[in-house]
């Protein structure tokens, strides 16, 4: 019954969950969402069953609960299957196919994957045992059934030592045989606390409330927030004034970058954006008068300008190919829903010709007209009509080769086009072309994608924001609805997933890939951080725990620094809790000090305890993480492992001592003491109990 009681909290505990979730229509998705763990289900069966008839029931209503609420469950969770990597030194993981299954590594059933036929027949063999004795195998017996479920083909050298494995940690109380209700066991406390571990691992915490500037240099809002390669942050506001902070936000540079034309002017220009060019040290602002402009970052002084552009440029996107920095691609959404496309080879060039023309109002300027009359400037440049309002945001995608605009478009809410057409550019815009009487000429007509060139996302009230997880191939949308959908790059009629839980219209969108999270924050400063994977929210910050309530206008998420940064004209900075003294060019194995380490000679295995109670077993062979468990709230403070190699004993800052197998059921089997009492529960036999305090 304690068994049954763990697995309804752990249950209960996950439906209290605060993020809602929604069901894709993806169809590969769709389709592994409705695979649950069915081994571990199967397991969580049959180990109940001997427990209480009324637990198995109510297990397996809320195990099949829980597949109805997961949207998309990641493949590496289907069952036991695992990829080839990991199951080299996994034996739970590398259990083999039956010969008769077809597995194959490209089939539906994939090499390395235990199914639930071969389950049943190594539950017959066990209930065989029953009928003519115990019911219970011995090692020899156990490793005879394994090769008759899997086949003698399968059941290798290197198989044969892993199942041994197996059956070493099934057996923790060294009785040299287990039955049935062990195995289950066994395979479903195992994965019930593989489960709690990634958890773990996933939990997201801020340093509240957020930290913000006192006597910003802004004069106006901030109209855009970009970070460096040494996790700072550089913002700029409307009225032209930029501003480099230090990671701790303190002022280290300003100056406003439109005092040169101020004497000339009645009043300064307008900035709707800025762009770095880290690799070539350069400042892009795009202007209020059809103008892209270039500062050097080190001194702030002015480089050049191209000016006489078609539109108002409302966003930037510069991007420089990482094996070959010259290699330059510019992007501008203008307030018309066009994306003007420039690319080059070598920027460097082309800032040696804008460079070259005449001063105007203290910038060398280069007009639209020359750059496209000039056929060596080795520029080429396009422009795309995507929208019919104004552009929201602007993305280029190297993975996929293409760029993303976001718009308020009901009907081209987020396009996903090309940089160049599939087509000869003369022919295809002699097509395409029609003069218009009357109209104004234009330098750089607006054209239409073909529809191969394109693809378009439609929704009710356009698209706030977008971002590409590149590595779960997924698109992020957040919209006015307080939506975030998930959508898969290739399919544009339904989103894979809906995130619901924003009370606000929905203005920021930022995937993290690295960590497979979505940052989201609503027009109220409500922050909340998603599990791509799982679909469900991790944490939600609201503007009273922050503390910066006023109505943002830029957000950014610095994947250096690990903050989120809400701006208006004052900037706040929300850190995320990060282990402390952690080196970015080392391997960290717990988030709290180690408090112990032991060696298991019977599994070759590397023990860790940290003071937060979090307990880690490592391969010797390879280094990699077999699996954690938590021994409790209270911090370890010592840790022994018995004679057999098979139990660990670990002691608590609050004076207990726990002691259990070296499994990942083991946080499940504790016995557990107090210092100067009597064990409650299972006695330890006296020879375990002596070798553990010579130990400690």
């Amino acid at each position: 019954m304690a068994l049954q009681t763990q697995y309804s909290r752990s249950r209960s505990a996950r439906n209290r969950s605060t993020g809602n979730q929604k069901k894709g229509s993806g169809t590969d998705l769709h389709e592994m969402s409705r695979n649950k763990t069915s081994v571990t289900e199967f397991a969580a069966e049959h180990s109940l069953r001997a427990k209480s008839e009324v637990g198995v029931e109510q297990a397996r209503r809320e195990a099949k609960g829980d597949g109805r609420k997961q949207a998309w469950a990641p493949p590496k969770r289907q069952g036991l299957s695992s990829n080839s990597a990991r199951s080299q030194r996994d034996p739970l993981r590398t259990l083999p196919p039956h010969p008769s299954s077809g597995a194959s590594s490209s089939g539906t059933k994939s090499r390395g994957a235990v199914h639930l036929e071969q389950l049943d027949k190594l539950r017959e063999i066990f209930d065989e045992a029953t009928r003519s004795g115990d019911g219970k195998l011995d090692e020899e017996e156990f490793l005879r059934a394994c090769r008759n479920v899997f086949g003698e083909e399968a059941m290798s050298t290197t198989h044969e030592e892993q199942m041994r494995t197996v059956f070493k940690k099934i057996d923790n109380l060294s009785n040299d045989t287990i039955s049935w209700d062990d195995f289950c066991s066994f395979l479903y406390l195992e994965y019930h606390e593989r489960d709690s571990a990634e958890a773990r691992a996933k939990k997201v915490d801020f340093h509240t409330p957020a930290i913000i500037t006192k006597g910003s240099p802004h004069h106006g809002s901030v109209c855009a927030v970009q970070h460096t390669s040494d996790g700072g942050l550089v913002t700029c506001s409307e009225e032209g004034t930029v501003c480099f902070w230090s990671q701790e936000l303190e002022l280290k540079r300003t100056k406003p970058l439109t005092e040169i034309d101020v004497k000339q002017r009645e009043k300064p220009k307008w900035i709707s954006d800025m762009v770095l060019s880290l690799p070539h040290k350069k400042i892009i602002l795009a202007t209020g008068d059809c103008e892209l402009q270039f500062f050097e970052m080190v001194n702030f002084e002015p480089y050049c300008q191209l000016s006489r552009l078609e539109s108002i440029p409302l966003k930037i996107v510069c991007w420089h190919d990482p094996e070959d920095e010259v290699k330059t691609v510019i992007l501008l959404g203008d307030k018309d829903g066009a994306v003007t496309v420039m690319i080059t080879d070598n920027i460097l060039n082309a800032f040696t010709d804008w460079k070259s023309g005449p001063k105007l109002e203290g910038l060398p300027t280069y007009s639209l007209y020359k750059l496209l009359s000039n056929s060596e400037s080795g520029v080429k440049c396009y422009r795309w009509k995507l929208h019919s309002s104004w552009v929201t945001e602007l993305h280029y995608f190297p993975k996929l080769l293409m760029f993303g605009s976001c718009s308020l478009d009901p009907s081209a809410s987020f396009v996903l086009g090309v940089l160049s057409p599939s087509t000869e550019v003369d022919s295809y815009l002699r097509q395409t072309s029609s003069a218009t009487r009357g109209a104004k000429r234009s330098l750089l007509p607006a054209r239409r994608f073909m529809s191969c060139d394109q693809r378009v996302f439609r929704m009710a009230k356009g698209v706030s924001s977008a971002d590409y997880c590149s590595r779960h191939n997924v698109l992020v949308t957040g919209s006015a609805d307080r939506f975030v959908r998930v959508w898969n790059p290739f399919m544009t009629s339904k989103p894979v997933g809906t995130l619901e839980g924003h009370t606000a219209p929905v203005f920021f969108v930022k995937a993290d890939s690295a960590n497979s999270r979505l940052f989201s924050i609503g027009n109220d400063n409500t922050i909340m951080v998603w599990d791509i994977l799982e679909f469900t929210c991790l944490n939600s910050v609201f503007p009273s725990v922050h503390k910066f309530s006023v109505p943002t206008q830029a957000a950014h998420y610095n994947d250096v620094g690990q903050e989120v940064v809400l701006a208006t004209d004052e900037v706040g900075v929300i850190k995320l809790v990060q282990p402390v003294g952690v080196r970015q060019d080392m391997v960290q194995t717990h988030l709290s000090p180690v408090a112990g380490v032991a060696f298991s000679p019977c599994f070759n295995h590397l023990i860790t305890a940290s003071r937060d109670g979090v307990v880690k077993v490592w391969a010797m062979e390879t280094g990699k993480k077999e699996f954690e468990f938590s021994v409790g709230r209270c911090g370890v403070s010592a840790m022994a492992v018995d004679k057999t190699g098979k139990r660990i004993v670990t002691g608590s800052s609050n004076g207990q001592l726990k002691c259990g197998a070296i499994t990942a059921e083991s946080a499940s089997r504790h016995s557990t003491k107090r210092t100067g009492k009597r064990w409650p529960g299972q006695d330890l036999s006296l020879s375990i109990s002596a070798s553990i305090n010579e130990e400690l």
